[in-house]
């Protein structure tokens, strides 16, 4: 005996068929036969356009419950006098049942689609690990020198450095003792001449561009006294 197959897949192509036809009525079974205990949805109305609507809510009824595999037949109903009779029917089936493998049956993973994924986990940690290894080649450098460097490029500490240049290379009076008196005597060489010049004319043009200069050079002159080490070093980033 042969097994037939449904002959419809989708809702359009059942609206179609049922559209070809003049009759408005129908009937929706459950399965390949139209026994009468499996007649899910039905229309015994004459209008055509209302009996297409209600066969389309009918149609996404069932496909909005993907488990809902079930074949359906889909009679088309006229009447003839006071009787109603059958004028052509067709199978349809909206939702297809997924193939299942046998090793989905027994709760198994394809192993070739894991053997897959192992390969590709491992091909992505070997990448990162080798752009990791050139970002620390490219960008290794001491915290300490990173944090100065920034700290340099700041206008406002780079004022403060100028400015306690000033501090330092300004002329100062030297003591000598002549017959047990002090007297204080001014350097008057050239060389000594020119620095004080350049000097006050650095600390003029740090006054037009900073107005809390005071408290800066306050703030460089403590950086001297109490971490040379930092100071020093933040001189030679200057120099360079």
């Amino acid at each position: 005996m042969a097994t037939w197959k449904p002959e419809l897949h989708n809702a359009e192509d059942i609206l179609n068929y049922y559209d070809q036809y003049d009759e408005a009525g129908y009937s929706v079974y459950a399965g390949h036969k139209p026994d009468q205990s499996y007649c899910r949805f039905t229309y015994t109305g004459s209008d055509k356009v209302l009996g297409r609507e209600k066969l389309h809510e009918a149609l996404m009824s069932v496909l909005s419950n993907p488990d809902n595999t079930n074949v359906y037949l889909l009679q088309i109903l006229g009447n003839k006098g006071k009787k109603t009779e059958v004028l052509n029917s067709i199978t349809f089936q909206l939702n297809k049942a997924q193939s299942v493998m046998p090793y989905q049956q027994m709760g198994m993973v394809n192993p070739n689609l894991m053997n897959e994924i192992n390969a590709l986990r491992s091909e992505i940690s070997a990448l990162k690990m080798q752009q990791d290894m050139e970002e620390d080649e490219e960008e290794e450098e001491p915290e300490e020198e990173n944090f100065l460097a920034g700290f340099m490029k700041n206008p406002q500490i780079q004022t403060m450095i100028l400015s306690q240049l000033s501090s330092l290379f300004a002329p100062q009076q030297k003591v000598t003792h002549v017959a047990g008196i002090e007297k204080p005597e001014t350097m008057t060489n050239e060389l000594e001449i020119d620095n004080e010049e350049r000097i006050y004319d650095a600390i003029e043009r740090l006054k037009a561009v900073d107005d809390q200069l005071a408290s800066d050079l306050e703030l460089l002159c403590e950086m001297a006294e109490t971490d040379k080490m930092q100071f020093n070093f933040l001189l030679k980033m200057l120099r360079k």
